[in-house]
């Protein structure tokens, strides 16, 4: 039988460990979703939702699947089994028995739906035409690891495939690597770009009211509400509740509820403005 070195077997099960905490991290946000659904009453939006849920929902799926082939792989090359043929009576390859397993094949199966799953979830986050602000993760944190769990499994199963002599494989996947740091940098991200502060301001955020956004009570309603609200400055914070859902592409119901969280955090004012932000030219 064919002896695999041992860096092969620790490459496949730290490609399965990482699968199992993307599988594990992608229950936040899938609940998430779910209770979003449950909690819109605009049909288009909920609907949209709810397409975002069947997506993730897909992928935990398909990552349960690619953890069973990776299984099958490792059990494959640990006993050394790689595309024997049977013996004729002179010791030659026997053919038409066909072969035992072919660890390669399920290797490169395997690649090809992560490649899948890292497609399904950016279908899931692609920016609609008229909800394009619901294309973010609800939870950052969860879907962000699951995202970094997925590139790292990739990553080992390309480094196999690459042992295997399949350099053109490892090629063609270097695209959805990339793709996938794309994507947790897009989704996940929890707080505004640079770009994105009143030009021309010093802008800084207190650790208090940081402390209070990073609660555990507080959602993404809370936090986009509350990153918003920085964004503006002065009579500007104190828009009415549906012009800033209209703006978050949220319902007035769930702004409401947003701000009355923001204000029992200590992180809004009773005039409404978020208290903990300096504006203006840098503090000496």
């Amino acid at each position: 039988m064919t002896e695999h070195p041992a860096a092969d077997r620790d490459r496949l099960l730290h490609a399965v460990t990482q699968l199992v905490t993307a599988f594990e991290q992608l229950g936040a946000e899938h609940k998430a979703l779910v209770a979003e659904v449950e909690t819109t009453a605009a049909k288009e939006r909920r609907g949209t939702v709810n397409r975002m849920a069947e997506a993730v929902a897909q992928a935990g799926h398909t990552l349960s699947r690619i953890v069973n082939m990776l299984a099958t792989v490792h059990g494959l090359k640990s006993m050394g089994i790689d595309r024997q043929f049977s013996k004729d009576a002179d010791g030659g390859d026997y053919s038409p028995l066909n072969s035992l397993g072919h660890p390669g094949e399920t290797l490169y199966e395997a690649a090809g739906y992560l490649q899948a799953v890292a497609h399904t979830l950016g279908k899931a986050y692609t920016p609609t035409r008229k909800h394009p602000a619901l294309a973010r993760a609800r939870c950052p944190q969860h879907l962000g690891t699951a995202l970094t769990s997925l590139r790292a499994a990739l990553e080992s199963v390309c480094a196999d495939l690459a042992d295997d002599q399949d350099v053109e494989a490892v090629t063609e996947y270097a695209s959805t690597l990339a793709y996938l740091t794309e994507l947790k940098d897009r989704v996940c991200r929890t707080v505004p770009a640079q770009g994105a502060w009143p030009s021309s301001k010093h802008v800084l955020v207190s650790t208090e009211l940081w402390r209070g956004l990073l609660d555990s009570g507080m959602g993404h309603v809370e936090r986009d509400v509350a990153m918003w609200l920085m964004l503006q400055t002065g009579q500007q914070q104190r828009r009415a509740t549906d012009e800033i859902a209209a703006q978050l592409d949220y319902e007035q119901s769930q702004v409401d509820e947003a701000l009355e969280k923001l204000r029992k955090a200590g992180v809004l004012g009773d005039d409404g403005t978020v208290l903990g932000v300096h504006y203006g030219p840098a503090p000496v």
